[in-house]
């Protein structure tokens, strides 16, 4: 049985599966109605609020002989149809989409308008109702049977339509359409589609799904987007997501498939997701804010090793304890001296933000246990383009046992809330909130980050907001 589409699930798959982006730096996962939204907030732009696209497309024929030989003319049809709100669907896997508007209404005209004998149809500008023409009285477009265009429009990347952004088009000129149910008299319908799909060209048709600003906005390579791929899956729930699959200064893989089986939790209200890729978290956001807080430790990007497949992160230097101490009585008396290097790994939790662990045990004379174990929460604060993600660093638990705990636990414990708590409370993830709400545009909206959570891959997730 599937997995429901709940966050919690998202998370624990996340972090059982570890890194789950297959080698893409970042992936956008939008639901298909937030897609829809984005859209019908630009048909209500195009129709000024009214409800309905008025159409009205005039061309004309060929020349021939007036009759009596007193000239030539040509005759001239008027099409207007009103055109309701479109239905558009993601179809999985495609790099397109069907689209159908009814046809509310509309009517035909026909007339002739006297021409020059070198008159060319294919240069002649006549507009809708042209007093040159000798019309006809219009006749009503029959609507008994529920008219309605359709038809597929292919996704295009452009450049320019949002700034120097590359966004994601439906550009309806460049769509194949058909027209259903109606029937115009002495008009063919193939004839009045490629009329239409002109008058889509000529008044720029066009929707925006999504932009992706490729300029270096937070300083960081590994969030500054150098391409992407757009992809469309529908998962067991029956959700309808669409992706994009985004490339920072790492190499597209040849797949779209992410290993997750719910990208969008719509169980829990969230209409979208942002992952990022462990490699860019803690190349990126972890370890290029520690060190540059100017700590007495650094912290190293490492990559998936046997057992972990994700990055982590690693202290170094290590941490150097050394000293001596005695045992026995005062005739017969043992120095022993000690010397232990201790580290720590920075993981993911699935709801515990960061995790730092480190077990030790010493052999010899003297043994020693030390265990280090520390959470790191991830939060979020703010709202509409002020929203920031913060760490917030727990209480750390340590432990020591064997010779020379005293010392060894409380000099440990200086280090953790002390240089290692505030490297840690100064790492900065501006450089995803820059990435989330400035290289990815979406017609009118922002995303409203709800959930922020490191399983392995960086994982925010929200819903849409008007800007």
């Amino acid at each position: 049985m599937p997995s429901p589409a709940t966050l919690s699930n998202l998370l624990q798959q996340m972090y059982q599966n570890k890194e789950v982006l297959q080698g893409w730096d970042a992936v956008m996962n939008l639901l298909e109605s937030s897609v829809n939204t984005f859209f019908m907030k630009q048909w209500n732009q195009q129709t000024g609020g009214a409800g309905r696209l008025c159409i009205a497309v005039v061309w004309c024929e060929g020349v021939l002989p007036a009759p009596g030989h007193q000239g030539w003319f040509t005759n001239v049809t008027q099409v207007q149809v009103d055109l309701g709100p479109p239905l558009f669907q993601f179809m999985s896997g495609r790099n397109e989409v069907t689209v159908r508007q009814d046809i509310l209404g509309g009517a035909t005209r026909l007339g002739t308008m006297p021409v020059p004998s070198n008159f060319n149809p294919s240069t002649a500008q006549i507009s809708p109702n042209d007093p040159r023409v000798d019309w006809a009285a219009p006749q009503p477009v029959d609507t008994s049977k529920h008219p309605y265009l359709s038809g597929t429009v292919g996704l295009q990347q452009v450049q320019g339509v949002v700034g120097s952004a590359h966004s994601l088009v439906l550009n309806f000129a460049q769509g194949a359409f058909a027209l259903n149910a109606l029937s115009v008299v002495g008009v063919d319908n193939t004839v009045l589609v490629n009329q239409l799909k002109n008058w889509f060209a000529t008044h720029q048709v066009r929707y925006v799904l999504a932009s992706v600003d490729f300029q270096n906005m937070a300083g960081a390579s590994g969030l500054t987007p150098t391409s992407f791929r757009f992809n469309v899956v529908t998962t067991n729930a029956g959700n309808t997501v669409v992706q994009l699959l985004i490339t920072t200064n790492g190499n597209p893989p040849s797949s779209n498939v992410i290993n997750v089986n719910e990208p969008v939790p719509t169980a829990d209200g969230l209409t979208c997701t942002l992952m990022i890729s462990s490699r860019v978290l803690y190349q990126d956001v972890l370890c290029r804010g520690f060190n540059g807080h100017g700590g007495n430790f650094s912290l190293y990007p490492m990559g998936p090793k046997a057992g972990y497949n994700a990055w982590y992160a690693t202290i170094s230097p290590q941490m150097h304890f050394q000293g001596s101490f005695s045992y026995g009585n005062c005739c017969d008396r043992t120095t022993v001296t000690y010397s232990v290097y201790l580290g720590g790994d920075y993981t993911g939790t699935a709801t515990e933000g960061f995790a730092l662990s480190q077990q030790i045990h010493t052999q010899g004379n003297a043994p020693v246990d030390i265990t280090v174990s520390a959470r790191y929460a991830v939060a979020l604060s703010g709202s509409g383009a002020g929203q920031a993600i913060r760490i917030i660093p727990g209480t750390p638990s340590v432990t020591v046992s064997g010779g020379a705990e005293g010392e060894m636990k409380s000099r440990l414990q200086d280090i953790l809330n002390n240089d290692i708590r505030n490297s840690m409370a100064g790492v900065s993830f501006n450089p995803v909130t820059y990435f989330a709400l400035r290289n990815l545009l979406f017609p009118g909206n922002l995303i409203s980050m709800s959930q922020v959570q490191v399983p392995a891959d960086l994982l925010i997730a929200g819903t849409f907001s008007p800007q």
